[in-house]
């Protein structure tokens, strides 16, 4: 008797070729583990050399401990947009569209829309090698040039020997605003550069994290260029206004503070000294700075550590909270990806290719009949010319829909390619399997219809075969399935052909 729902046990079984849940989540926590301890050690023992020497203590512990607080922070925060930029730059449907001569806009201009808005980006684009269009999530801004120094950015992406880049950059298309940028290459099939695409972020996390730290510790925090001009700063007129040098104080050592990797530094501010760490933002390509005035860090010294500890601490188990998060989500999204067929939501070929080189194994060693549908829906090509693609989408996705209902829940149903479907029946002959294709073809002859467009009104011919005992592989299987379902189209389509002299059945 047939049964709907999907295969048993076909997950689990394909679960050995896919890396285990639990092995990622015991190296993250460990991971997290080892930098919790090694930080609460290495503050805990500061703690005790910070009661003698507050001052070297603030400049060499609790000041950089802020810096790279907020570095983690922001690597978390790019660490989403580039795998999605990573992911734009490997879609199929990005490619085809470029290589296809890029006839229709609205459709890359629709995807780069739906990127933007479903992960809250500022912008999408995507810039052709070809025609050097830069695509915008609200059309075709602008033809790049060469000679623009606005474009030399492209060029730049185009010639270096890594996949992507982040840069920050004013964003032209956007009012100039200044944008985090996650420049992808895009390459076709063969490898060839065919374009950059990307992701485009505000600097409001960053603005955040200035603010806070400026409101709950009264340390300054802002960043520099390599140049010394200050990009991001809590004062809205110093930011790309002023240049480091022009701070007060900070005239004698403003090239070193901005040419550091990390450092430490002190320099007088009025009346006041103040005490300053660096730290270089590779992915920005910015220096950030943190200081502190002097008064305040020795007065603060052992409430500071304390909530340094607190603080680090939390980061880090965010910053592990954050990456498994992201790693699980992108590892189910690959599976999905690699088992599934996009368009009808059955298994794929490569899930089905294993899926019968297993049940093939198991017929050998338990002698088990084992039997093989091939399904072919009629006249395809006709429908898909006539009324377009996506009508024909709908047919193969109405035809999936009616064979999950039709079959068992042992059985693998699979779309083989194209207009072919393909189940797989353990325990099952084939006299059974042809009773069962045969069901599968009344369903299909009755129901295959797209409401709206009362023309369409397509079957489906069968070839049906079973493995042989004596045989050491699937290839004959498959074989003896296609002939049969060959011979099911020869008869007049609309038919079920068994390969081992069965009565045909069925009819036009």
């Amino acid at each position: 008797m047939l049964m709907t729902g999907w295969p048993g046990g076909l997950t689990e079984r394909l679960t050995r070729f896919m890396p285990l849940k639990s092995m990622r989540s015991q190296l993250i926590a460990s991971v997290v583990t080892v930098l919790v301890v090694a930080f609460l050690g290495i503050n805990f023992l500061n703690y005790h050399l910070a009661s003698n020497t507050l001052k070297q203590g603030v400049v060499e512990r609790e000041l950089p401990l802020t810096g790279d607080t907020i570095y983690s922070e922001i690597q978390a925060d790019l660490v989403r947009p580039t795998l999605v930029s990573s992911q734009m730059s490997n879609n199929t449907f990005l490619r085809d569209w470029a290589l296809n001569g890029e006839e229709d806009p609205e459709q890359v201009r629709r995807f780069l829309d739906e990127i933007r808005t479903k992960y809250g980006f500022f912008t999408a684009f995507f810039i052709s090698e070809k025609t050097h269009r830069y695509y915008h999530f609200t059309g075709v801004s602008k033809t790049i040039d060469e000679q623009d120094p606005h474009d030399v950015w492209y060029f730049r992406v185009r010639g270096m020997a890594e996949d992507y880049e982040i840069s920050v950059d004013p964003n032209q298309q956007q009012d100039n605003r200044i944008t985090v940028f996650i420049n992808f290459k895009v390459r076709d099939y063969a490898g060839n550069f065919i374009g950059v695409t990307g992701v485009g972020l505000e600097l409001d996390a960053l603005a955040k994290i200035v603010d806070r730290y400026r409101g709950d510790f009264r340390r300054n925090v802002y960043f520099v260029e390599r140049s010394g001009r200050i990009t991001l700063h809590p004062d809205s007129s110093v930011a790309y206004r002023r240049h480091l040098a022009d701070m007060p104080g900070m005239a004698e050592i403003a090239a070193e503070v901005a040419d550091s990797n990390r450092g430490t530094f002190e320099y007088g501010a009025g009346d006041k000294a103040v005490l300053l760490t660096t730290r270089y933002i590779p992915e920005l390509q910015w220096v950030l700075l943190v200081e502190q005035r002097e008064t305040t860090a020795t007065a603060a010294a052992s409430h500071g550590l304390k909530m340094n500890i607190l603080i680090g601490v939390a980061a880090i188990l965010l910053t592990g909270l954050i990456i498994g998060w992201i790693i699980n989500r992108f590892q189910r999204r690959l599976e999905f990806m690699a088992t599934t067929d996009s368009l009808t939501g059955l298994h794929n070929r490569q899930v089905f290719d294993i899926a019968l080189t297993q049940a093939v194994e198991r017929a050998i060693r338990s002698k088990s009949k084992l039997a093989l549908i091939l399904i072919d829906i009629d006249r395809f090509k006709a429908a898909n010319d006539r009324f377009g693609h996506m009508v024909g989408d709908r047919v193969l996705q109405q035809a999936a829909l009616l064979l999950r209902g039709s079959v068992r829940k042992a059985d693998v149903l699979a779309r083989w390619g194209g207009e072919e479907f393909t189940v797989l029946m353990e325990n099952c002959g084939e006299a059974e399997a042809v009773k069962a294709a045969e069901e599968l073809r009344r369903r299909i002859a009755e129901d295959l219809r797209i409401k709206d467009i009362p023309e369409i009104h397509m079957t489906a011919s069968f070839g049906v075969a079973s493995f042989q005992l004596g045989e050491d592989s699937a290839a004959p299987l498959l074989l003896r399935a296609d002939k049969a379902l060959y011979r099911a189209k020869e008869l007049g389509r609309n038919r079920v052909a068994g390969f081992a002299g069965i009565a045909d059945r069925g009819g036009r």
